[in-house]
């Protein structure tokens, strides 16, 4: 990703989920994301393997970088995507970052969620 990206974390959890299954439902969102003109998506890593074994670095499960380009101007579209993604599973969020600014996204379509949402984007538009 480049140095005049907009940078999203996207921080997948599910109640009581196990390892596995957050990995697949992670690879599906990607999946999805991959319909959008993103930057980049990358797993978050956490450092570095632990001392006497091989290997890449330490991949934080759940959670990706998400590059939308210089302007932000995709974080609707990418919100929208991880919306509908999240309606369609039972009992996951997603907590989605940008800079300081962070909002928890559910499958549930409330009007509270939706003006929480709109604020979001207000604020990053300034």
């Amino acid at each position: 990703m480049g140095n005049q990206d907009t940078l999203v974390t996207l921080e997948f959890s599910a109640q009581d989920a196990d390892p596995e299954y957050v990995d697949e439902q992670l690879r599906l969102l990607i999946d999805e994301l991959d319909e959008l003109d993103l930057t980049g998506i990358e797993p978050v890593t956490v450092g570095p393997p632990p001392p006497g074994t091989r290997g890449a670095d330490v991949v934080q499960l759940g959670t990706l970088l998400i590059g939308l380009g210089g302007g932000g101007a995709l974080l609707p579209a990418l919100i929208g995507v991880v919306q509908d993604w999240l309606g369609r599973r039972r009992s996951c969020t997603v907590r989605m970052k940008l800079g300081d600014d962070e909002i928890e996204l559910t499958g549930a379509c409330d009007d509270i969620q939706q003006r929480a949402l709109e604020e979001f984007i207000r604020r990053r538009g300034e």
